[in-house]
């Protein structure tokens, strides 16, 4: 046990999205209440503030979501790009065909979806201004998180921004009652308290962040910040890259 109240699953106890389970028509609903849960429960919120506090008006022009889904933050991801008079481009990867295909359903100016895996991001050293994940961290052990984290450090110039659920037995409780009140959908059952107790607590990812320090010769600055109710933000800014 921890001071959080729990401990951490690892990647023994699969989720039922990433076993493969679930029909093109269950998974399209999971991440339709996915969208609206972000929305209620401080997802978007997590990860727009950060980056906002961190470019101002001056948004990324080139994203990378890495496991992106449906495509819900890259759609955002854009709208606030034409809020503030500018144009992005977003690439979207996600290993799952269905969730590329819902992606690409949405047919969106800018937005440019790939399957591909996040451990081994197809893509050259620093081409993005932004490399983002949200929903995801907590889906890997901690070797394969850093690993990950290192990856992301990789492909971006400027920031690195890594959006997640804050592990804590009240907000697996909350999250038990608000899925069987609200949603009959087996995956969104099974999986939403399952991420919870597979999530990290803050010092942990920032455990994570400090030892990818060591790949990246410490051209990285971190800062983890908290969202109400049991969200966390670490934002990596590479030093050459960012005037903060």
């Amino acid at each position: 046990m921890n001071g959080w109240g729990s401990s951490r699953r690892g990647e023994e106890a699969v989720e039922l999205l990433d076993a493969g389970h679930g029909s093109e028509e269950e998974i399209a609903e999971c991440y339709h209440q996915l969208g609206l849960v972000n929305r209620w429960l401080g997802g978007f919120r997590a990860t727009f503030e950060p980056l906002e506090r961190w470019t101002g008006a001056s948004g990324p022009a080139t994203i990378l979501d890495v496991a992106g889904g449906d495509g819900d933050y890259a759609e955002q991801f854009l709208a606030r790009a034409r809020s503030q008079g500018t144009e992005a481009r977003v690439y979207m990867l996600d290993w799952h065909p269905v969730t590329i295909g819902l992606a690409q359903d949405r047919r969106l100016n800018g937005l440019h979806s790939i399957r591909g895996d996040a451990l081994a991001l197809p893509f050259e050293d620093r081409s993005f201004d932004l490399v983002h994940s949200a929903a995801f961290f907590h889906h890997l052990s901690i070797a394969r998180a850093c690993d990950l984290l290192a990856e992301m450090c990789r492909v971006t110039q400027r920031l690195v921004i890594v959006n997640d659920l804050v592990r804590s037995r009240v907000a697996q409780a909350s999250i038990w009652a608000l899925t069987r009140g609200l949603s009959g959908n087996r995956l969104i059952r099974h999986d939403g308290p399952l991420s919870v107790s597979k999530a990290f607590v803050p010092r942990e990812l920032e455990a994570i962040a400090r030892a990818v320090e060591h790949r990246t010769s410490g051209e990285f600055r971190w800062h983890l910040t908290r969202t109400f109710p049991y969200r966390m933000t670490l934002v990596g800014a590479r030093l050459s890259g960012v005037d903060r």
